[in-house]
């Protein structure tokens, strides 16, 4: 069933067919999801956001799964923003040179002859390249951290288990009863 395409459930309310299988969304919240994605992309990436516009007319289905994809990604990247802001930012940064680079390719199919643009392409796959590594960089270091507070956790259960596995038994047994 396409994405556009409207059907009523047993309440007399209408479903659209969302992206994933038997998912489905309101047509209010795929309205609120487009709107969503159409901001994300005006704030971040206006030409991606232009171009959209621009696509809704040609193609509505292709429409119709950049937006999706870019409402995923703006809720991806929304809270990550809240959990780890600095990671958020090189998230954003590398999805924006991802964006850039996909948008210059297309770009370059259209003018295949257009140095400039040839250049620029190259320019924006460095960036992309280099941010990739920042993030990298960044997983790595994040998941060192966890391996040395899982090896303080694991030194910690080895040294204090005997203890623990006492303190369990007391709380956790019944006391015996006295005989008189």
């Amino acid at each position: 069933m396409p994405v556009s395409a409207v059907k009523q459930d047993p309440d007399s309310r209408q479903i659209a067919q969302a992206p994933m299988g038997d998912v489905r969304i309101s047509i209010e919240d795929r309205k609120q999801r487009e709107a969503t994605a159409l901001a994300f992309a005006k704030k971040h990436h206006p030409e991606l956001e232009k171009l959209l516009r621009q696509l809704r007319g040609m193609d509505q289905r292709e429409y119709a799964k950049a937006v999706r994809e870019l409402y995923r990604v703006s809720e991806r990247l929304s809270t990550l923003e809240s959990r780890a802001p600095r990671f958020y930012e090189m998230q954003l940064e590398l999805w924006k040179a991802n964006s850039s680079a996909t948008l210059l390719a297309a770009r370059l199919q259209l003018n295949p002859d257009n140095e400039d643009l040839r250049l620029e392409f190259r320019e924006a796959l460095q960036h992309k390249l280099v941010t990739q590594k920042r993030v990298t960089e960044e997983e790595l270091k994040r998941a060192q951290e966890r391996v040395r507070r899982l090896e303080q956790n694991l030194e910690r259960l080895e040294h204090d288990g005997p203890q623990m596995i006492e303190r369990q038994l007391r709380q956790l047994t019944p006391k015996k009863k006295s005989n008189r």
